[in-house]
């Protein structure tokens, strides 16, 4: 068989599985066969439609964001404007630009493709790719309303859909999330999955998980995102299809910081983080950044939360804003805010440490409420209690050991310092949950985390 005929052949058996959304386990020959025939010569448009699919493949399957954005990029180079694919081929490589965070070029470009559009007699599926392309570009910067309008009228009289359409219904549920409009994620949910079930297009259902996941995590049901980001998972998992497992670990982390499991969502954004940056899934990587940035923050190590987050922007191509459109608009300036070591908090229920000494001494930790059997031993509240007095910030550790360990030299009070520090830290932790840094202690000085704690008498309280 010529390689021409070889490549045509090997183009409509990869059409076929991706528009079946499954199998894709069943790609590699056919992906070989297409590298074979390049190998062999091609002339340039069965070029360009060859490497189109080995884009696709490499996207899809892989989630190879670096090596699907070299094969389109090289298609595009093969065809001349005039060319019906060449607007496909544009909307492909700026999905593939969208995901390796080049956000603004990819914008910029689509915008152009989209305009060009417009001209009378080009193909429908072509606009409609290039629909879906700037409407997951919006949505990645956060611009839900933007992208809903861009897909407006999506999933009318849809008797017969095809893959373009159903993801662009799925794009309008997601920018629906986003926006935090309950009723009609409810509606678009539905409708979508009325129309994959019968199909069993699994990849596509791997999305509609997804999305629903965000829109339970932006609702604030952690749990409910969880499971969904687990199904995501699951049916990527059954496609063949390692885009959507790269996708759902994002997710999945983000719910389990939100269920108060941070050691697990550190571990799992600490292994998902190399995975994304060899693939340029740049964006992921970012924001798998910024969610190590915030469960630093939580934690009171605000040191590494700013370095988290200063390894987030470099993740990202230059001038690239970093944004993280599951957590909203503000999510970024409350961090930021955070980190530049502000004043307290203004009420005791915004804290994580509340200590009362008006009166009786109550401290609270995540609400919950320190009994003496909490204490692991009275001098762990006697440091506190010293600590407070003595003003709560930049307090030498050298006086507090003095002020509790008088009796004892100085390398035998400060070892005696440093386990109650310790044991300080961890009040109010189960067993085997990281504690949070509340108490700080840099260049021999020991201080309440400001922006943990909140104290009565230094908030002016009666």
């Amino acid at each position: 068989m010529a390689p021409a005929e070889r490549a045509a052949e090997a183009c409509q058996a990869i059409d076929a599985i991706l528009c079946a959304a499954r199998g894709f386990e069943q790609l590699e020959p056919w992906r070989q066969a297409l590298r074979d025939s390049l190998e062999a010569g091609l002339p340039a448009r069965p070029r360009a439609q060859a490497l189109q699919r080995l884009g696709l493949v490499a996207l899809l399957r892989d989630g190879d964001v670096a090596a699907a954005g070299q094969h389109l990029a090289q298609a595009l180079e093969q065809l001349d404007a005039a060319d019906p694919n060449e607007l496909l081929l544009r909307a492909l490589a700026g999905i593939a630009d969208s995901l390796a965070g080049r956000l603004v070029r990819a914008d910029v470009r689509l915008s152009d493709a989209e305009l060009g559009s417009r001209a009378a007699g080009l193909p429908a599926p072509a606009r409609c790719w290039l629909e879906i392309a700037l409407a997951l570009n919006r949505l990645l910067r956060g611009d839900g309303a933007g992208a809903l309008e861009l897909l407006a009228g999506t999933g009318d009289a849809m008797s017969d859909p095809g893959p373009a359409e159903l993801l662009r219904l799925e794009l309008a549920l997601y920018a629906a999330a986003l926006l935090g409009c309950r009723e009609q994620v409810t509606a678009l949910s539905a409708r979508l999955a009325l129309l994959l079930f019968p199909l069993r297009l699994t990849l596509l259902e791997a999305g509609r998980h997804f999305v629903l996941g965000v829109a339970a995590l932006r609702q604030g049901d952690a749990l409910r995102a969880l499971v969904h980001a687990e199904e995501c998972a699951s049916a990527g998992s059954r496609a063949g299809a390692g885009l959507a497992g790269l996708l759902a670990g994002l997710l999945q982390a983000q719910a389990l910081a939100d269920l108060q499991r941070a050691d697990e969502a550190r571990s799992l954004l600490q292994q998902l983080g190399p995975d994304w940056g060899r693939l340029g899934l740049s964006l992921l990587a970012a924001m798998g950044r910024f969610e190590l940035a915030r469960l630093e923050a939580q934690a009171g190590e605000l040191d590494r939360a700013r370095q988290a987050l200063a390894t987030a922007r470099t993740l990202l191509p230059l001038g690239e804003p970093l944004a993280s459109p599951h957590r909203g608009p503000d999510s970024l300036l409350e961090l930021e805010r955070r980190l530049e070591g502000g004043p307290a908090p203004a009420s005791s229920a915004q804290a994580h440490v509340r200590i009362h000494t008006l009166g009786e001494f109550v401290v609270e930790i995540r609400g919950r409420r320190l009994y003496d059997r909490d204490w692991k031993g009275q001098r762990t509240k006697s440091l506190l209690l010293a600590l407070i007095h003595e003003g709560g910030y930049k307090v030498p550790a050298e006086r507090l050991s003095d002020l509790l360990w008088p009796d004892s030299d100085g390398d035998q009070a400060q070892q005696n310092l440093k386990v109650a520090l310790h044991r300080l830290r961890r009040l109010g932790c189960a067993p085997g949950e990281a504690p949070v840094n509340w108490i700080h202690v840099r260049h021999g000085q020991v201080s309440l985390a400001r922006s943990l704690c909140w104290v009565d008498t230094q908030a002016g309280c009666n």
